[in-house]
């Protein structure tokens, strides 16, 4: 062994400081750092720097590339794990946070998880599909500084400062082993850190020893293979596997940087700085290994291995790698054809590989000497397959797949495609180990499920207290995952396990009958996904892309095939709305996704379309707002709102705040109406609602994401588009409504008018403000929006109060043209029907004499209509002839016998006169030729009577109460006959 002469140059990065990171790109072009400074630097091959927008607020303290090379997440001092796509180091959002430090991760060797520790007691295993907590891992007693993540995806391996190493498994968060003080104690404040690495087949665990070596522990039993010592006089730690895990590179606090042979167990090589190292990376590509140091310098020692050496990046050399890119790109069941397909003649699990030349039979000599005969050997000694003359790679059994970390799939380009997100039950909040937690959550009240003498119970509360009596808590046997809430009833299901298939439970809140409830089993190929619940129904949609719908009862209504898998689904009365995947997600990580909304009262279709979401984002929240629009929340904090206008679009009608997502704070959406956005804001370190506190609900006004205008009156234009939309969406409903014949003309009246009077006084204000910025232009077609007249004559007072007299001439204008409009649309006024149509009028055939009277072409009006008292005279021309009136009122026959009398007076007053005196208005000259003339009025009086009408009045009095009236409606009027055969008859003037 020597001392290198190669002395890598360093460069300033970053502040002095304990701790500091370092890390390769996948392509092994750039190197990305971090430090005290709480900078976060990607060194270009070219020489430049290039640093994200949002920042850390104290020192880094780690730094995780994913596999896939795609996305960058650091750790820091200010208790937060930030998240940056890579390379262009955009910050996407705060992963997670903690109450104290944070001071590791690590990406699962597929990229579904993101494994974050700290002084906070638990591990947290955070999925980077939707950053949702999968499990919390509770047993180190001190900080945890350091994570390690299995290749093979079945441990993860944690070191605390006390130095226990544990193993998880992560199908089920339990520890598999515990190695009390492997490691030394370490101080926060100390650079070693007691960094843990598994060796790229992840058959042995490398650890930092008491003794200034190096330890390998093996996977299965957690034993110690061997030992490597003697490079170093002090404490190891940072260390690090070469690539093909040849080599192992280690740094301690004696300053020295170590470069170890792993199958000889020798050291090859030292390299002298002149501060201490807290961290190195290998060159993913290349022979080059990566340093930086307390001071927060960094730099490259090129061609660290001897050249007479292999090379760290040689994958044949190591033949148990099974590469990253091989688990990214196979499944099982592609390896095992891929094997089953192979030359080799080898067994599957456990057999020697037969290598093909001498010198690897003295290599696998040389390996069994040295690691024993164990299944350390054996991983170390099986190759990649490379062509015919190379051995197959064999693949153990088991699935590399855990909770929520699904394994990508990838071209032949190695381009990593993004997965689809898995289904989801809206309001329903993660398991935690020993905690209570919700099934389901919204405006109604919540499901709960908790853990008691061995089985989970599942109570059901209601926020309003007062609504009825308490429903009895169920004894949970299947472990139900899912569920829904609703007016009448709740529904539970959980998917298939080992013993217990998958099961849908409804539970009626009340019910006439006795045993209402009822259940439903799948088979073994078929588990429920989502459920939903509503008024006299409950779905399910299964593994199997069917969408069940049952009655409140328990029958089976429908069943019909989904287009694709189901993500989520919702329920508002009647209305069944479900999303599901319309195709894979774009190579950028957006989902493509469509909705479609049933009615199954009346069975139809009422809208589908593809679902509107934020790139790069996962849906979280779907349901319907109080007023039965489809409305969804993602990832990124978006909430968006199915409007019925152009055919049905999606409004964002409220985006969380950037400085509250750098915060770390997690939108928890509830529901919404018409007005109001109802959700729980979760300070960190909690990223979902707890059962206890009970949470309490936060009201968002809507604020759309508009851009800064000119004007500079954003609210003022938000407020105008939320009252827009929803004035829309109220005259919208009101036309569905009267078109099902549920129409409430009131109501609905009475809902729209108030909100066209919001719209207003909301236009008005921006008027003001629009006159205030010169924006005259602006004004005009603001006001042009106005609803209510009354509301344009407010706009006009309000300009011409400013000193705009040519706006308000141009609005006044607009008042008139609207009023003309409404005018015309209105149409002209309905014409009264004269009392004497002119059908009816007077026709006298020639002179009259004796007692006829005025004779009538055609009746004026139809027999049963009373003439007004105002115009007697043409109803005492019909009953004078006959002497007789056809009316079976008692009413017409006194009107009719009152008019009689008044023209008796008439006529006895006329007599009097003189017959040509036409010219005092009382009785004009008809001309014999002409065939119409017109009625005299009857009731007019003389000159000579004009002081006598109290006494006209009395006689008229006592006219009417001399008739004499029989019952049944038939009057007798005998005595008007006797009167009238005394009396002369009428003379009517001549005509000439």
């Amino acid at each position: 062994m020597s001392v290198s002469a190669k002395h890598p140059k360093f460069t300033e990065a970053h502040g002095k400081g304990p701790r500091a990171c370092i890390l390769w790109d996948n392509q092994g072009q750039d190197i990305i750092t971090a430090g005290a400074d709480a900078r976060l630097l990607i060194h270009k091959s070219g020489g430049e720097s290039l640093t994200p927008s949002v920042l850390h607020q104290k020192a880094v303290t780690s730094l995780a590339l994913s596999p896939n090379g795609l996305l960058l997440a650091s750790a820091s001092l200010d208790h937060s794990v930030k998240l940056y796509s890579y390379p262009g180091a955009t910050f996407q959002n705060n992963v997670t946070r903690f109450s104290l430090p944070i001071r590791a991760l690590a990406f699962s060797v597929t990229g579904g998880l993101l494994a974050a520790a700290g002084d906070d007691d638990g591990i947290k295993l955070i999925s980077t599909v939707d950053n949702s907590i999968v499990r919390v891992m509770k047993g180190h007693d001190g900080p945890v500084v350091s994570l390690a993540f299995d290749p093979k995806n079945e441990f993860l391996a944690s070191v605390d400062t006390d130095g226990t190493v544990i193993y998880w498994s992560l199908d089920t968060g339990a520890k598999v082993h515990t190695l009390k003080h492997a490691a030394p104690d370490v101080d926060l404040e100390d650079p070693c850190v007691n960094q843990i690495a598994w060796h790229p087949s992840g058959d042995v665990l490398a650890v930092p020893g008491h003794q200034f070596d190096v330890v390998m522990y093996d996977r299965d039993t957690a034993e110690v293979h061997f030992r490597m010592r003697g490079g170093h006089n002090t404490s190891i730690g940072f260390l690090a596997w070469s690539p093909n895990g040849k080599y192992l590179a280690t740094t301690g606090e004696d300053r020295k940087v170590m470069l170890w042979d792993a199958e000889k167990k020798i050291d090859l090589d030292r390299l002298k700085v002149l501060s201490q190292v807290c961290a190195l990376a290998w060159k993913p590509t290349g022979n080059s290994l990566a340093l930086i140091d307390v001071e927060g310098r960094y730099g490259v020692w090129n061609d660290a291995i001897p050249s007479h050496l292999a090379s760290p990046c040689d994958l044949e050399q190591v033949s148990s790698l099974v590469t990253r890119q091989e688990l990214l790109h196979f499944s099982d069941d592609e390896a095992e054809e891929k094997a089953s397909a192979s030359d080799s003649e080898d067994e599957i699990i456990g057999a020697e590989v037969d290598l093909m030349d001498d010198e690897s039979d003295e290599e696998e000599s040389m390996l069994r000497k040295e690691f024993g005969d164990s299944k350390a050997s054996n991983g170390l000694t099986r190759k990649v397959s490379q062509g015919k003359d190379s051995a197959s790679v064999k693949v153990k059994e088991g699935r590399i797949d855990s909770l929520n970390d699904t394994v990508p799939r990838q071209h032949s380009s190695h381009k990593p495609m993004p997965e689809k997100q898995p289904a989801f039950q809206p309001g329903v909040t993660q398991q935690t180990v020993g905690t209570r937690r919700f099934l389901a959550y919204n405006l109604l009240g919540c499901i709960i499920t908790s853990e008691g003498d061995g089985v989970n119970h599942v109570e059901v509360e209601f926020h309003d207290t007062s609504r009825g009596h308490r429903i009895a808590p169920l004894a949970d046997y299947f472990g139900f995952t899912m569920a829904a809430l609703g007016e009448k009833g709740s529904v539970l299901a959980n998917p298939q396990r080992d013993k217990t298939p998958s099961t849908l439970i409804y539970r009626p809140f009340a019910s006439w009958a006795s045993n209402s409830e009822w259940s439903m089993r799948f088979t073994p190929a078929e588990e429920v996904k989502a459920v939903a619940v509503g008024d006299g129904w409950v779905a399910a949609a299964t593994s199997l892309d069917y969408l069940r719908i049952y009655t409140e009862s328990g029958r089976q209504k429908h069943l019909f095939s989904l287009t694709g898998p189901v993500v989520a689904m919702t329920s508002y009365q009647q209305h069944l709305a479900v999303v599901t995947h319309a195709s894979d997600p774009m190579e950028s990580g957006q989902q493509v996704m469509k909705y479609i909304v049933l009615d199954l009262r009346t069975n139809q279709q009422l809208l589908t379309g593809p679902l509107a979401i934020t790139p790069g984002a996962t849906l979280t929240w779907l349901g319907f707002s109080e007023s039965g629009s489809l409305s969804s929340f993602d990832s990124k904090g978006v909430l968006r709102i199915l409007s019925r206008t152009f055919g049905g679009c999606w409004v964002p009608i409220y985006s969380v705040p950037a400085e509250q997502q750098s915060n770390g704070d997690t939108t928890w959406m509830v529901g919404l109406n018409e007005t109001q956005i109802f959700c729980i804001k979760c300070k960190v370190p909690e990223l979902q609602p707890q059962v206890h506190p009970k949470p309490v609900l936060s009201i968002l006004s809507p604020m759309l994401p508009l851009a800064h205008s000119d004007l500079g009156a954003t609210e003022l234009e938000n407020d105008l588009l939320c009252k827009s939309f929803l004035l829309e969406e109220t005259r919208l409903r009101a036309d569905e409504a009267a078109d099902r014949g549920e129409k409430d003309d009131d109501d609905d009246e009475e809902k729209i008018l108030r909100t066209e009077a919001e719209q207003d006084r909301c236009l008005l204000r921006l008027i003001a403000a629009c006159c205030h910025g010169d924006k005259l232009a602006r004004a005009l077609e603001l006001a042009s929006m106005l609803s209510l007249h009354k509301s344009l004559e407010g706009a006009i007072k309000l300009v011409t109060a400013m000193r705009l007299p040519t706006l308000a001439e141009r609005m006044n204008t607009l008042l008139e043209e609207r009023r003309k409009v409404e005018k015309a649309a209105a149409g002209p006024p309905p014409t009264r029907e004269p009392v004497f149509p002119r059908s009816s009028l007077l026709r006298l055939d020639g002179p009259l004499s004796g007692p006829q009277v005025h004779k009538l072409s055609s009746p004026a009006l139809p027999a049963k209509q009373t003439l007004p008292t105002t115009e007697p005279f043409l109803e005492n021309s019909r009953t004078v002839p006959e002497a007789s009136v056809r009316s079976s009122d008692d009413s017409s026959a006194q009107k009719v016998v009152s008019v009689h009398t008044k023209a008796k007076e008439v006529e006895r007053s006329n007599s009097q006169q003189t017959p040509g005196a036409s010219d005092d208005g009382r009785c004009p000259e008809v001309p014999s030729s002409s065939p119409l003339a017109k009625p005299v009025n009857p009731f007019a009086k003389p000159k000579q009577a004009e002081g006598s009408s109290l006494g006209d009045g009395l006689s008229t009095l006592t006219a009417i109460k001399n008739l004499q009236v029989q019952g049944g409606g038939k009057r007798k009027n005998t005595a008007v006959k006797e009167k009238r055969s005394d009396k002369k008859p009428r003379k009517i003037p001549k005509a000439t």
